[in-house]
């Protein structure tokens, strides 16, 4: 160990040098800066620590408090910044809410690193001396690659959000979750249901892209399936924990409900996945109702709605539209029968989610494990054929407008009526789109519509 160690070196900014040299106690670093140093991943924030509150520390650089109640501070020059937080520690009420109830400081290195969620983490570096301080294994656990905490049942029951946390950070690592600290957080797991909305879509978001974050390939994946293993998707979203064991038709599906659907997530690129973790989530709904999953697109996309606002995560609405038009249309035209001049206007009419769709159904199509996906999907040629013929894909694109439709006769409701027969007719034509013939073609329907 001790040659591995001579061997990485830990860079030291030099603001920070800076400030372990001016301030009244030791500065260390603490966390996945260290972590990412030793395996050679890449490295962001740099979170520092010590005995002294911020503004006992006496540095020349601006010290602004972040948190008085916890005592962190930010210590910039205006050009480089770190966070600093003083030695604590922290107790929590009976459930497992975020936020500690008692913040006492003056604590020990030791103490200070038991309140930490896993020994990767609790690895603190002296930056002057270059000593490394690793009160509960946190260097084997590095280079082993394992992550777990000194104290699972104390750690994962004190803060429910750390069972999250949990699965995120192993995905994003690629670390394995070590034995005990495993069954602690499936003991722990109803401690997630005291953690805020807010709090749990943050980290579901970072699951969710957990392969974008080093590079992993398909640690996304791998973090929603720990998600399943740890039991937690009922504390997450119980409708996703509904579709577990959901057996499927075997000429179709090679797996269950909730497999499929997390396989979908796999398969999609980071915008969609919220999209294919969900866009099957009324089939239960639907087979318990009516005996088959026929409906279960349109009652998804209500569930949806319910699963991202007010009453569950609280996405912007912008997401939970979007999430819940993909998930309504993700089997349209499956069997690929729609008359083509049919579908040039469904696609006009959703244009700008038709890249998103077919990642959604190409997604859809390969989590099956029973067929192959063909590609470029007919979605995308159509797609493809409107652009390059210039087709008007907003009614706004028309040559004429509300006014000339207004000239011709027609009131109130009668205008937008027409400007969107006008449209349609101009998407399945598109040399239509001239101010002259549509002109004409107004003032002949409603000279028709007078007869």
């Amino acid at each position: 160990m001790e040659e591995i160690l001579n061997s990485k070196k830990i860079e030291i900014p030099p603001l920070l040098m800076q400030i372990a040299s001016e301030a009244a106690c030791p500065i260390y670093i603490v966390g996945g800066y260290i972590r990412n140093s030793l395996l050679g991943l890449p490295k962001s924030d740099i979170d520092i620590c010590g005995q002294l509150l911020p503004d006992e520390l006496n540095v020349s650089a601006k010290v602004i408090p972040v948190n008085r109640r916890l005592g962190t501070a930010l210590i910039t020059d205006g050009v480089e910044s770190y966070e600093y937080t003083p030695f604590r520690c922290e107790s929590y009420g009976d459930g497992g809410e975020h936020t500690p109830q008692n913040v006492t400081f003056g604590a020990t290195i030791e103490e200070d690193a038991r309140r930490r969620d896993f020994t990767a983490g609790s690895v603190y570096y002296n930056v002057l001396s270059g000593e490394f301080i690793d009160p509960y294994g946190g260097l084997d656990d590095i280079y082993n690659r394992v992550l777990r905490s000194a104290d699972p049942d104390f750690t994962l029951s004190d803060d429910g959000l750390r069972l999250m946390r949990l699965a995120r950070i192993a995905a994003e690592t690629g670390f394995t979750i070590g034995k005990e600290t495993f069954e602690a957080a499936i003991r722990c797991r109803d401690r997630l249901k005291d953690i805020s909305p807010e709090r749990k879509r943050q980290e579901l978001d970072k699951i969710l892209t957990a392969d974008l974050k080093y590079g992993i390939k398909d640690a996304h994946y791998r973090g929603v399936e720990l998600l399943k293993e740890l039991k937690l998707w009922e504390f997450i979203i119980k409708e996703v924990d509904d579709m577990d064991g959901m057996a499927q038709n075997p000429l179709y599906h090679k797996y269950d409900c909730l497999e499929h659907s997390l396989m979908a997530v796999r398969f999609a690129p980071p915008d969609v996945r919220l999209a294919a973790l969900l866009h099957d989530i009324g089939k239960p709904v639907c087979f318990k109702r009516d005996g088959n999953t026929y409906a279960h697109p349109v009652v998804g996309a209500d569930m949806v709605k319910n699963i991202l606002g007010q009453n569950g995560l609280k996405y912007p609405n912008s997401v939970l539209n979007r999430v819940s038009e993909l998930v309504k249309l993700h089997m349209y035209d499956m069997g690929g029968k729609t008359r083509e001049n049919k579908l040039k206007v469904f696609i006009a009419e959703h244009f700008d989610l038709i890249p998103d769709l077919v990642s959604l159904i190409e997604a859809d199509g390969w989590a099956t494990g029973t067929r192959e996906v063909i590609s470029p999907h007919r979605f995308t040629i159509v797609y493809n054929k409107l652009i390059e013929s210039g087709a008007p894909i907003k009614i706004s694109d028309l040559c004429i407008s509300g006014d000339d439709v207004a000239a011709a006769g027609f009131r109130g409701k009668q205008i937008a009526t027409q400007l969107y027969e006008l449209w349609h007719d101009c998407v399945i034509d598109p040399s239509l789109n001239m101010p002259d013939k549509l002109k004409e073609k107004i003032v002949r329907r409603k000279k028709k519509l007078k007869e």
